[in-house]
């Protein structure tokens, strides 16, 4: 389970022109790195490592892609986490948030392997609680779900991915538990890990499709349509993301012999939207343009283990573009350690780790506690 910390300083509120009919998109790209506490400690640089259930929150390749610990003919993973943000400026659009009585992030996935085969779904949901017009509590789930079927070739040096991503957007009344209303959408994505002769050199590339979330909105008597008082966009959008990685990993560092070394490296391309805002902007009712532009991220991480079977450590950094005009664009340190509890008998012979990780930037805090397996 992960449990996470994040703060933001106190910034200006939203000044741009207020919204006035439903002719705009709401997109749902994210700045920060949000994934396991192995990937936000290695600075998100997670495309040329593909391991485990998370990577799909990079590369679909992952769900099929085996170190050579796993000798089995089947082998499996998951994640289940709850990130109970307190304060928050994922967005780094310089304005103050909403007055947010509830702020969380939710992960679960669970993936199999069969033999050369692997199969896996991932689900991350950002959960916004706020007083709506009425007084009553609303609550906004924002929504990806990723499902992937992958495949090794080649005496296991090249391992594929594809598969689906969907979102979906939904208003609730909490005090009613009713749904106000929806709005989901799918595209498709894919993605490849090369490992040459199964050493320590791994290159992997992954693309994912824009989605958009379309609806057709009823105001032919001249009004906007709204939903609890928020006048809504006419579709939401997660832009179409390209990357490409590479790692090294070996089972004795270079400097320091007989002790496991992990390094990575990706680059990520994100395309533009257009005539979109953020989150913030729909709640606020007003105008902020996000995602006019392409945007590259730089991202770096290395692990090594100091303690070999015990303690890994873990250190990486990331830069985040800007998404707003006349916002600027930050870089983050990240890092953490993880350390092997305890053997469990429990869905098999498994040891277990605690993992802590901290990903900081600009106004922006986010620490993060996991347990889950401990691979060697």
């Amino acid at each position: 389970m992960l449990m996470s910390l994040s703060c933001a300083q106190v910034r200006s509120e939203i000044t741009g022109p207020p919204i006035v009919d439903n002719n705009y998109n709401l997109d749902l790209r994210q700045g920060p790195i949000l994934g396991s506490a192995r990937q936000v400690a290695l600075g998100g640089a997670y495309i040329g490592v593909a391991e485990g259930i998370t990577s799909l929150n990079s590369n679909p390749a992952g769900v099929a892609f085996r170190l050579e610990r796993s000798t089995t003919k089947f082998d499996w993973d998951w994640t289940a986490g709850l990130n109970d943000l307190k304060s928050k400026d994922f967005d780094n659009n310089g304005q103050s948030p909403p007055d947010y009585k509830d702020y969380r992030i939710r992960s679960l996935g669970l993936m199999g392997q069969y033999g050369p085969w692997g199969a896996g779904v991932l689900n991350n949901a950002e959960i916004l609680a706020l007083d709506g017009p009425d007084g009553k509590q609303n609550e906004y789930v924002l929504s990806v779900t990723s499902l992937a079927l992958g495949r090794q070739f080649l005496d296991r040096e090249l391992t594929i991915g594809v598969g689906l991503r969907a979102t979906m957007t939904k208003l609730r009344n909490k005090t009613f538990d009713t749904t106000l209303g929806k709005l989901s959408g799918i595209g498709w994505e894919m993605g490849g890990v090369w490992n040459p002769e199964r050493g320590p050199f791994r290159l992997g590339a992954a693309y994912s499709s824009s989605i958009s979330s379309k609806q057709s909105l009823d105001n032919t008597g001249g009004s906007p349509v709204t939903v609890n008082g928020l006048i809504i966009p006419q579709q939401v959008i997660l832009p179409a993301k390209f990357g490409v990685g590479v790692s090294y990993a070996v089972g004795s560092a270079p400097f320091w012999k007989n002790h496991k070394w992990l390094v990575a490296a990706d680059l990520l391309f994100t395309e533009p939207s257009e005539n979109a805002v953020g989150v913030e902007s729909v709640l606020a009712q007003k105008v902020q343009p996000v995602g006019t532009q392409r945007t590259t991220s730089v991202r770096l991480g290395s692990e090594l283990e100091t303690i070999p079977g015990r303690l890994r450590l873990r250190l990486g950094s990331y830069y985040e573009p800007s998404n707003y005009e006349g916002v600027a664009s930050r870089t983050h340190l990240t890092g953490g350690f993880e350390v092997r509890m305890f053997h469990s008998s429990i869905w098999g012979e498994n040891d277990w780790g605690l993992t802590v990780s901290v990903d900081t930037a600009r106004d922006y805090l986010n620490i993060l506690l996991s347990l889950g397996f401990w691979y060697f």
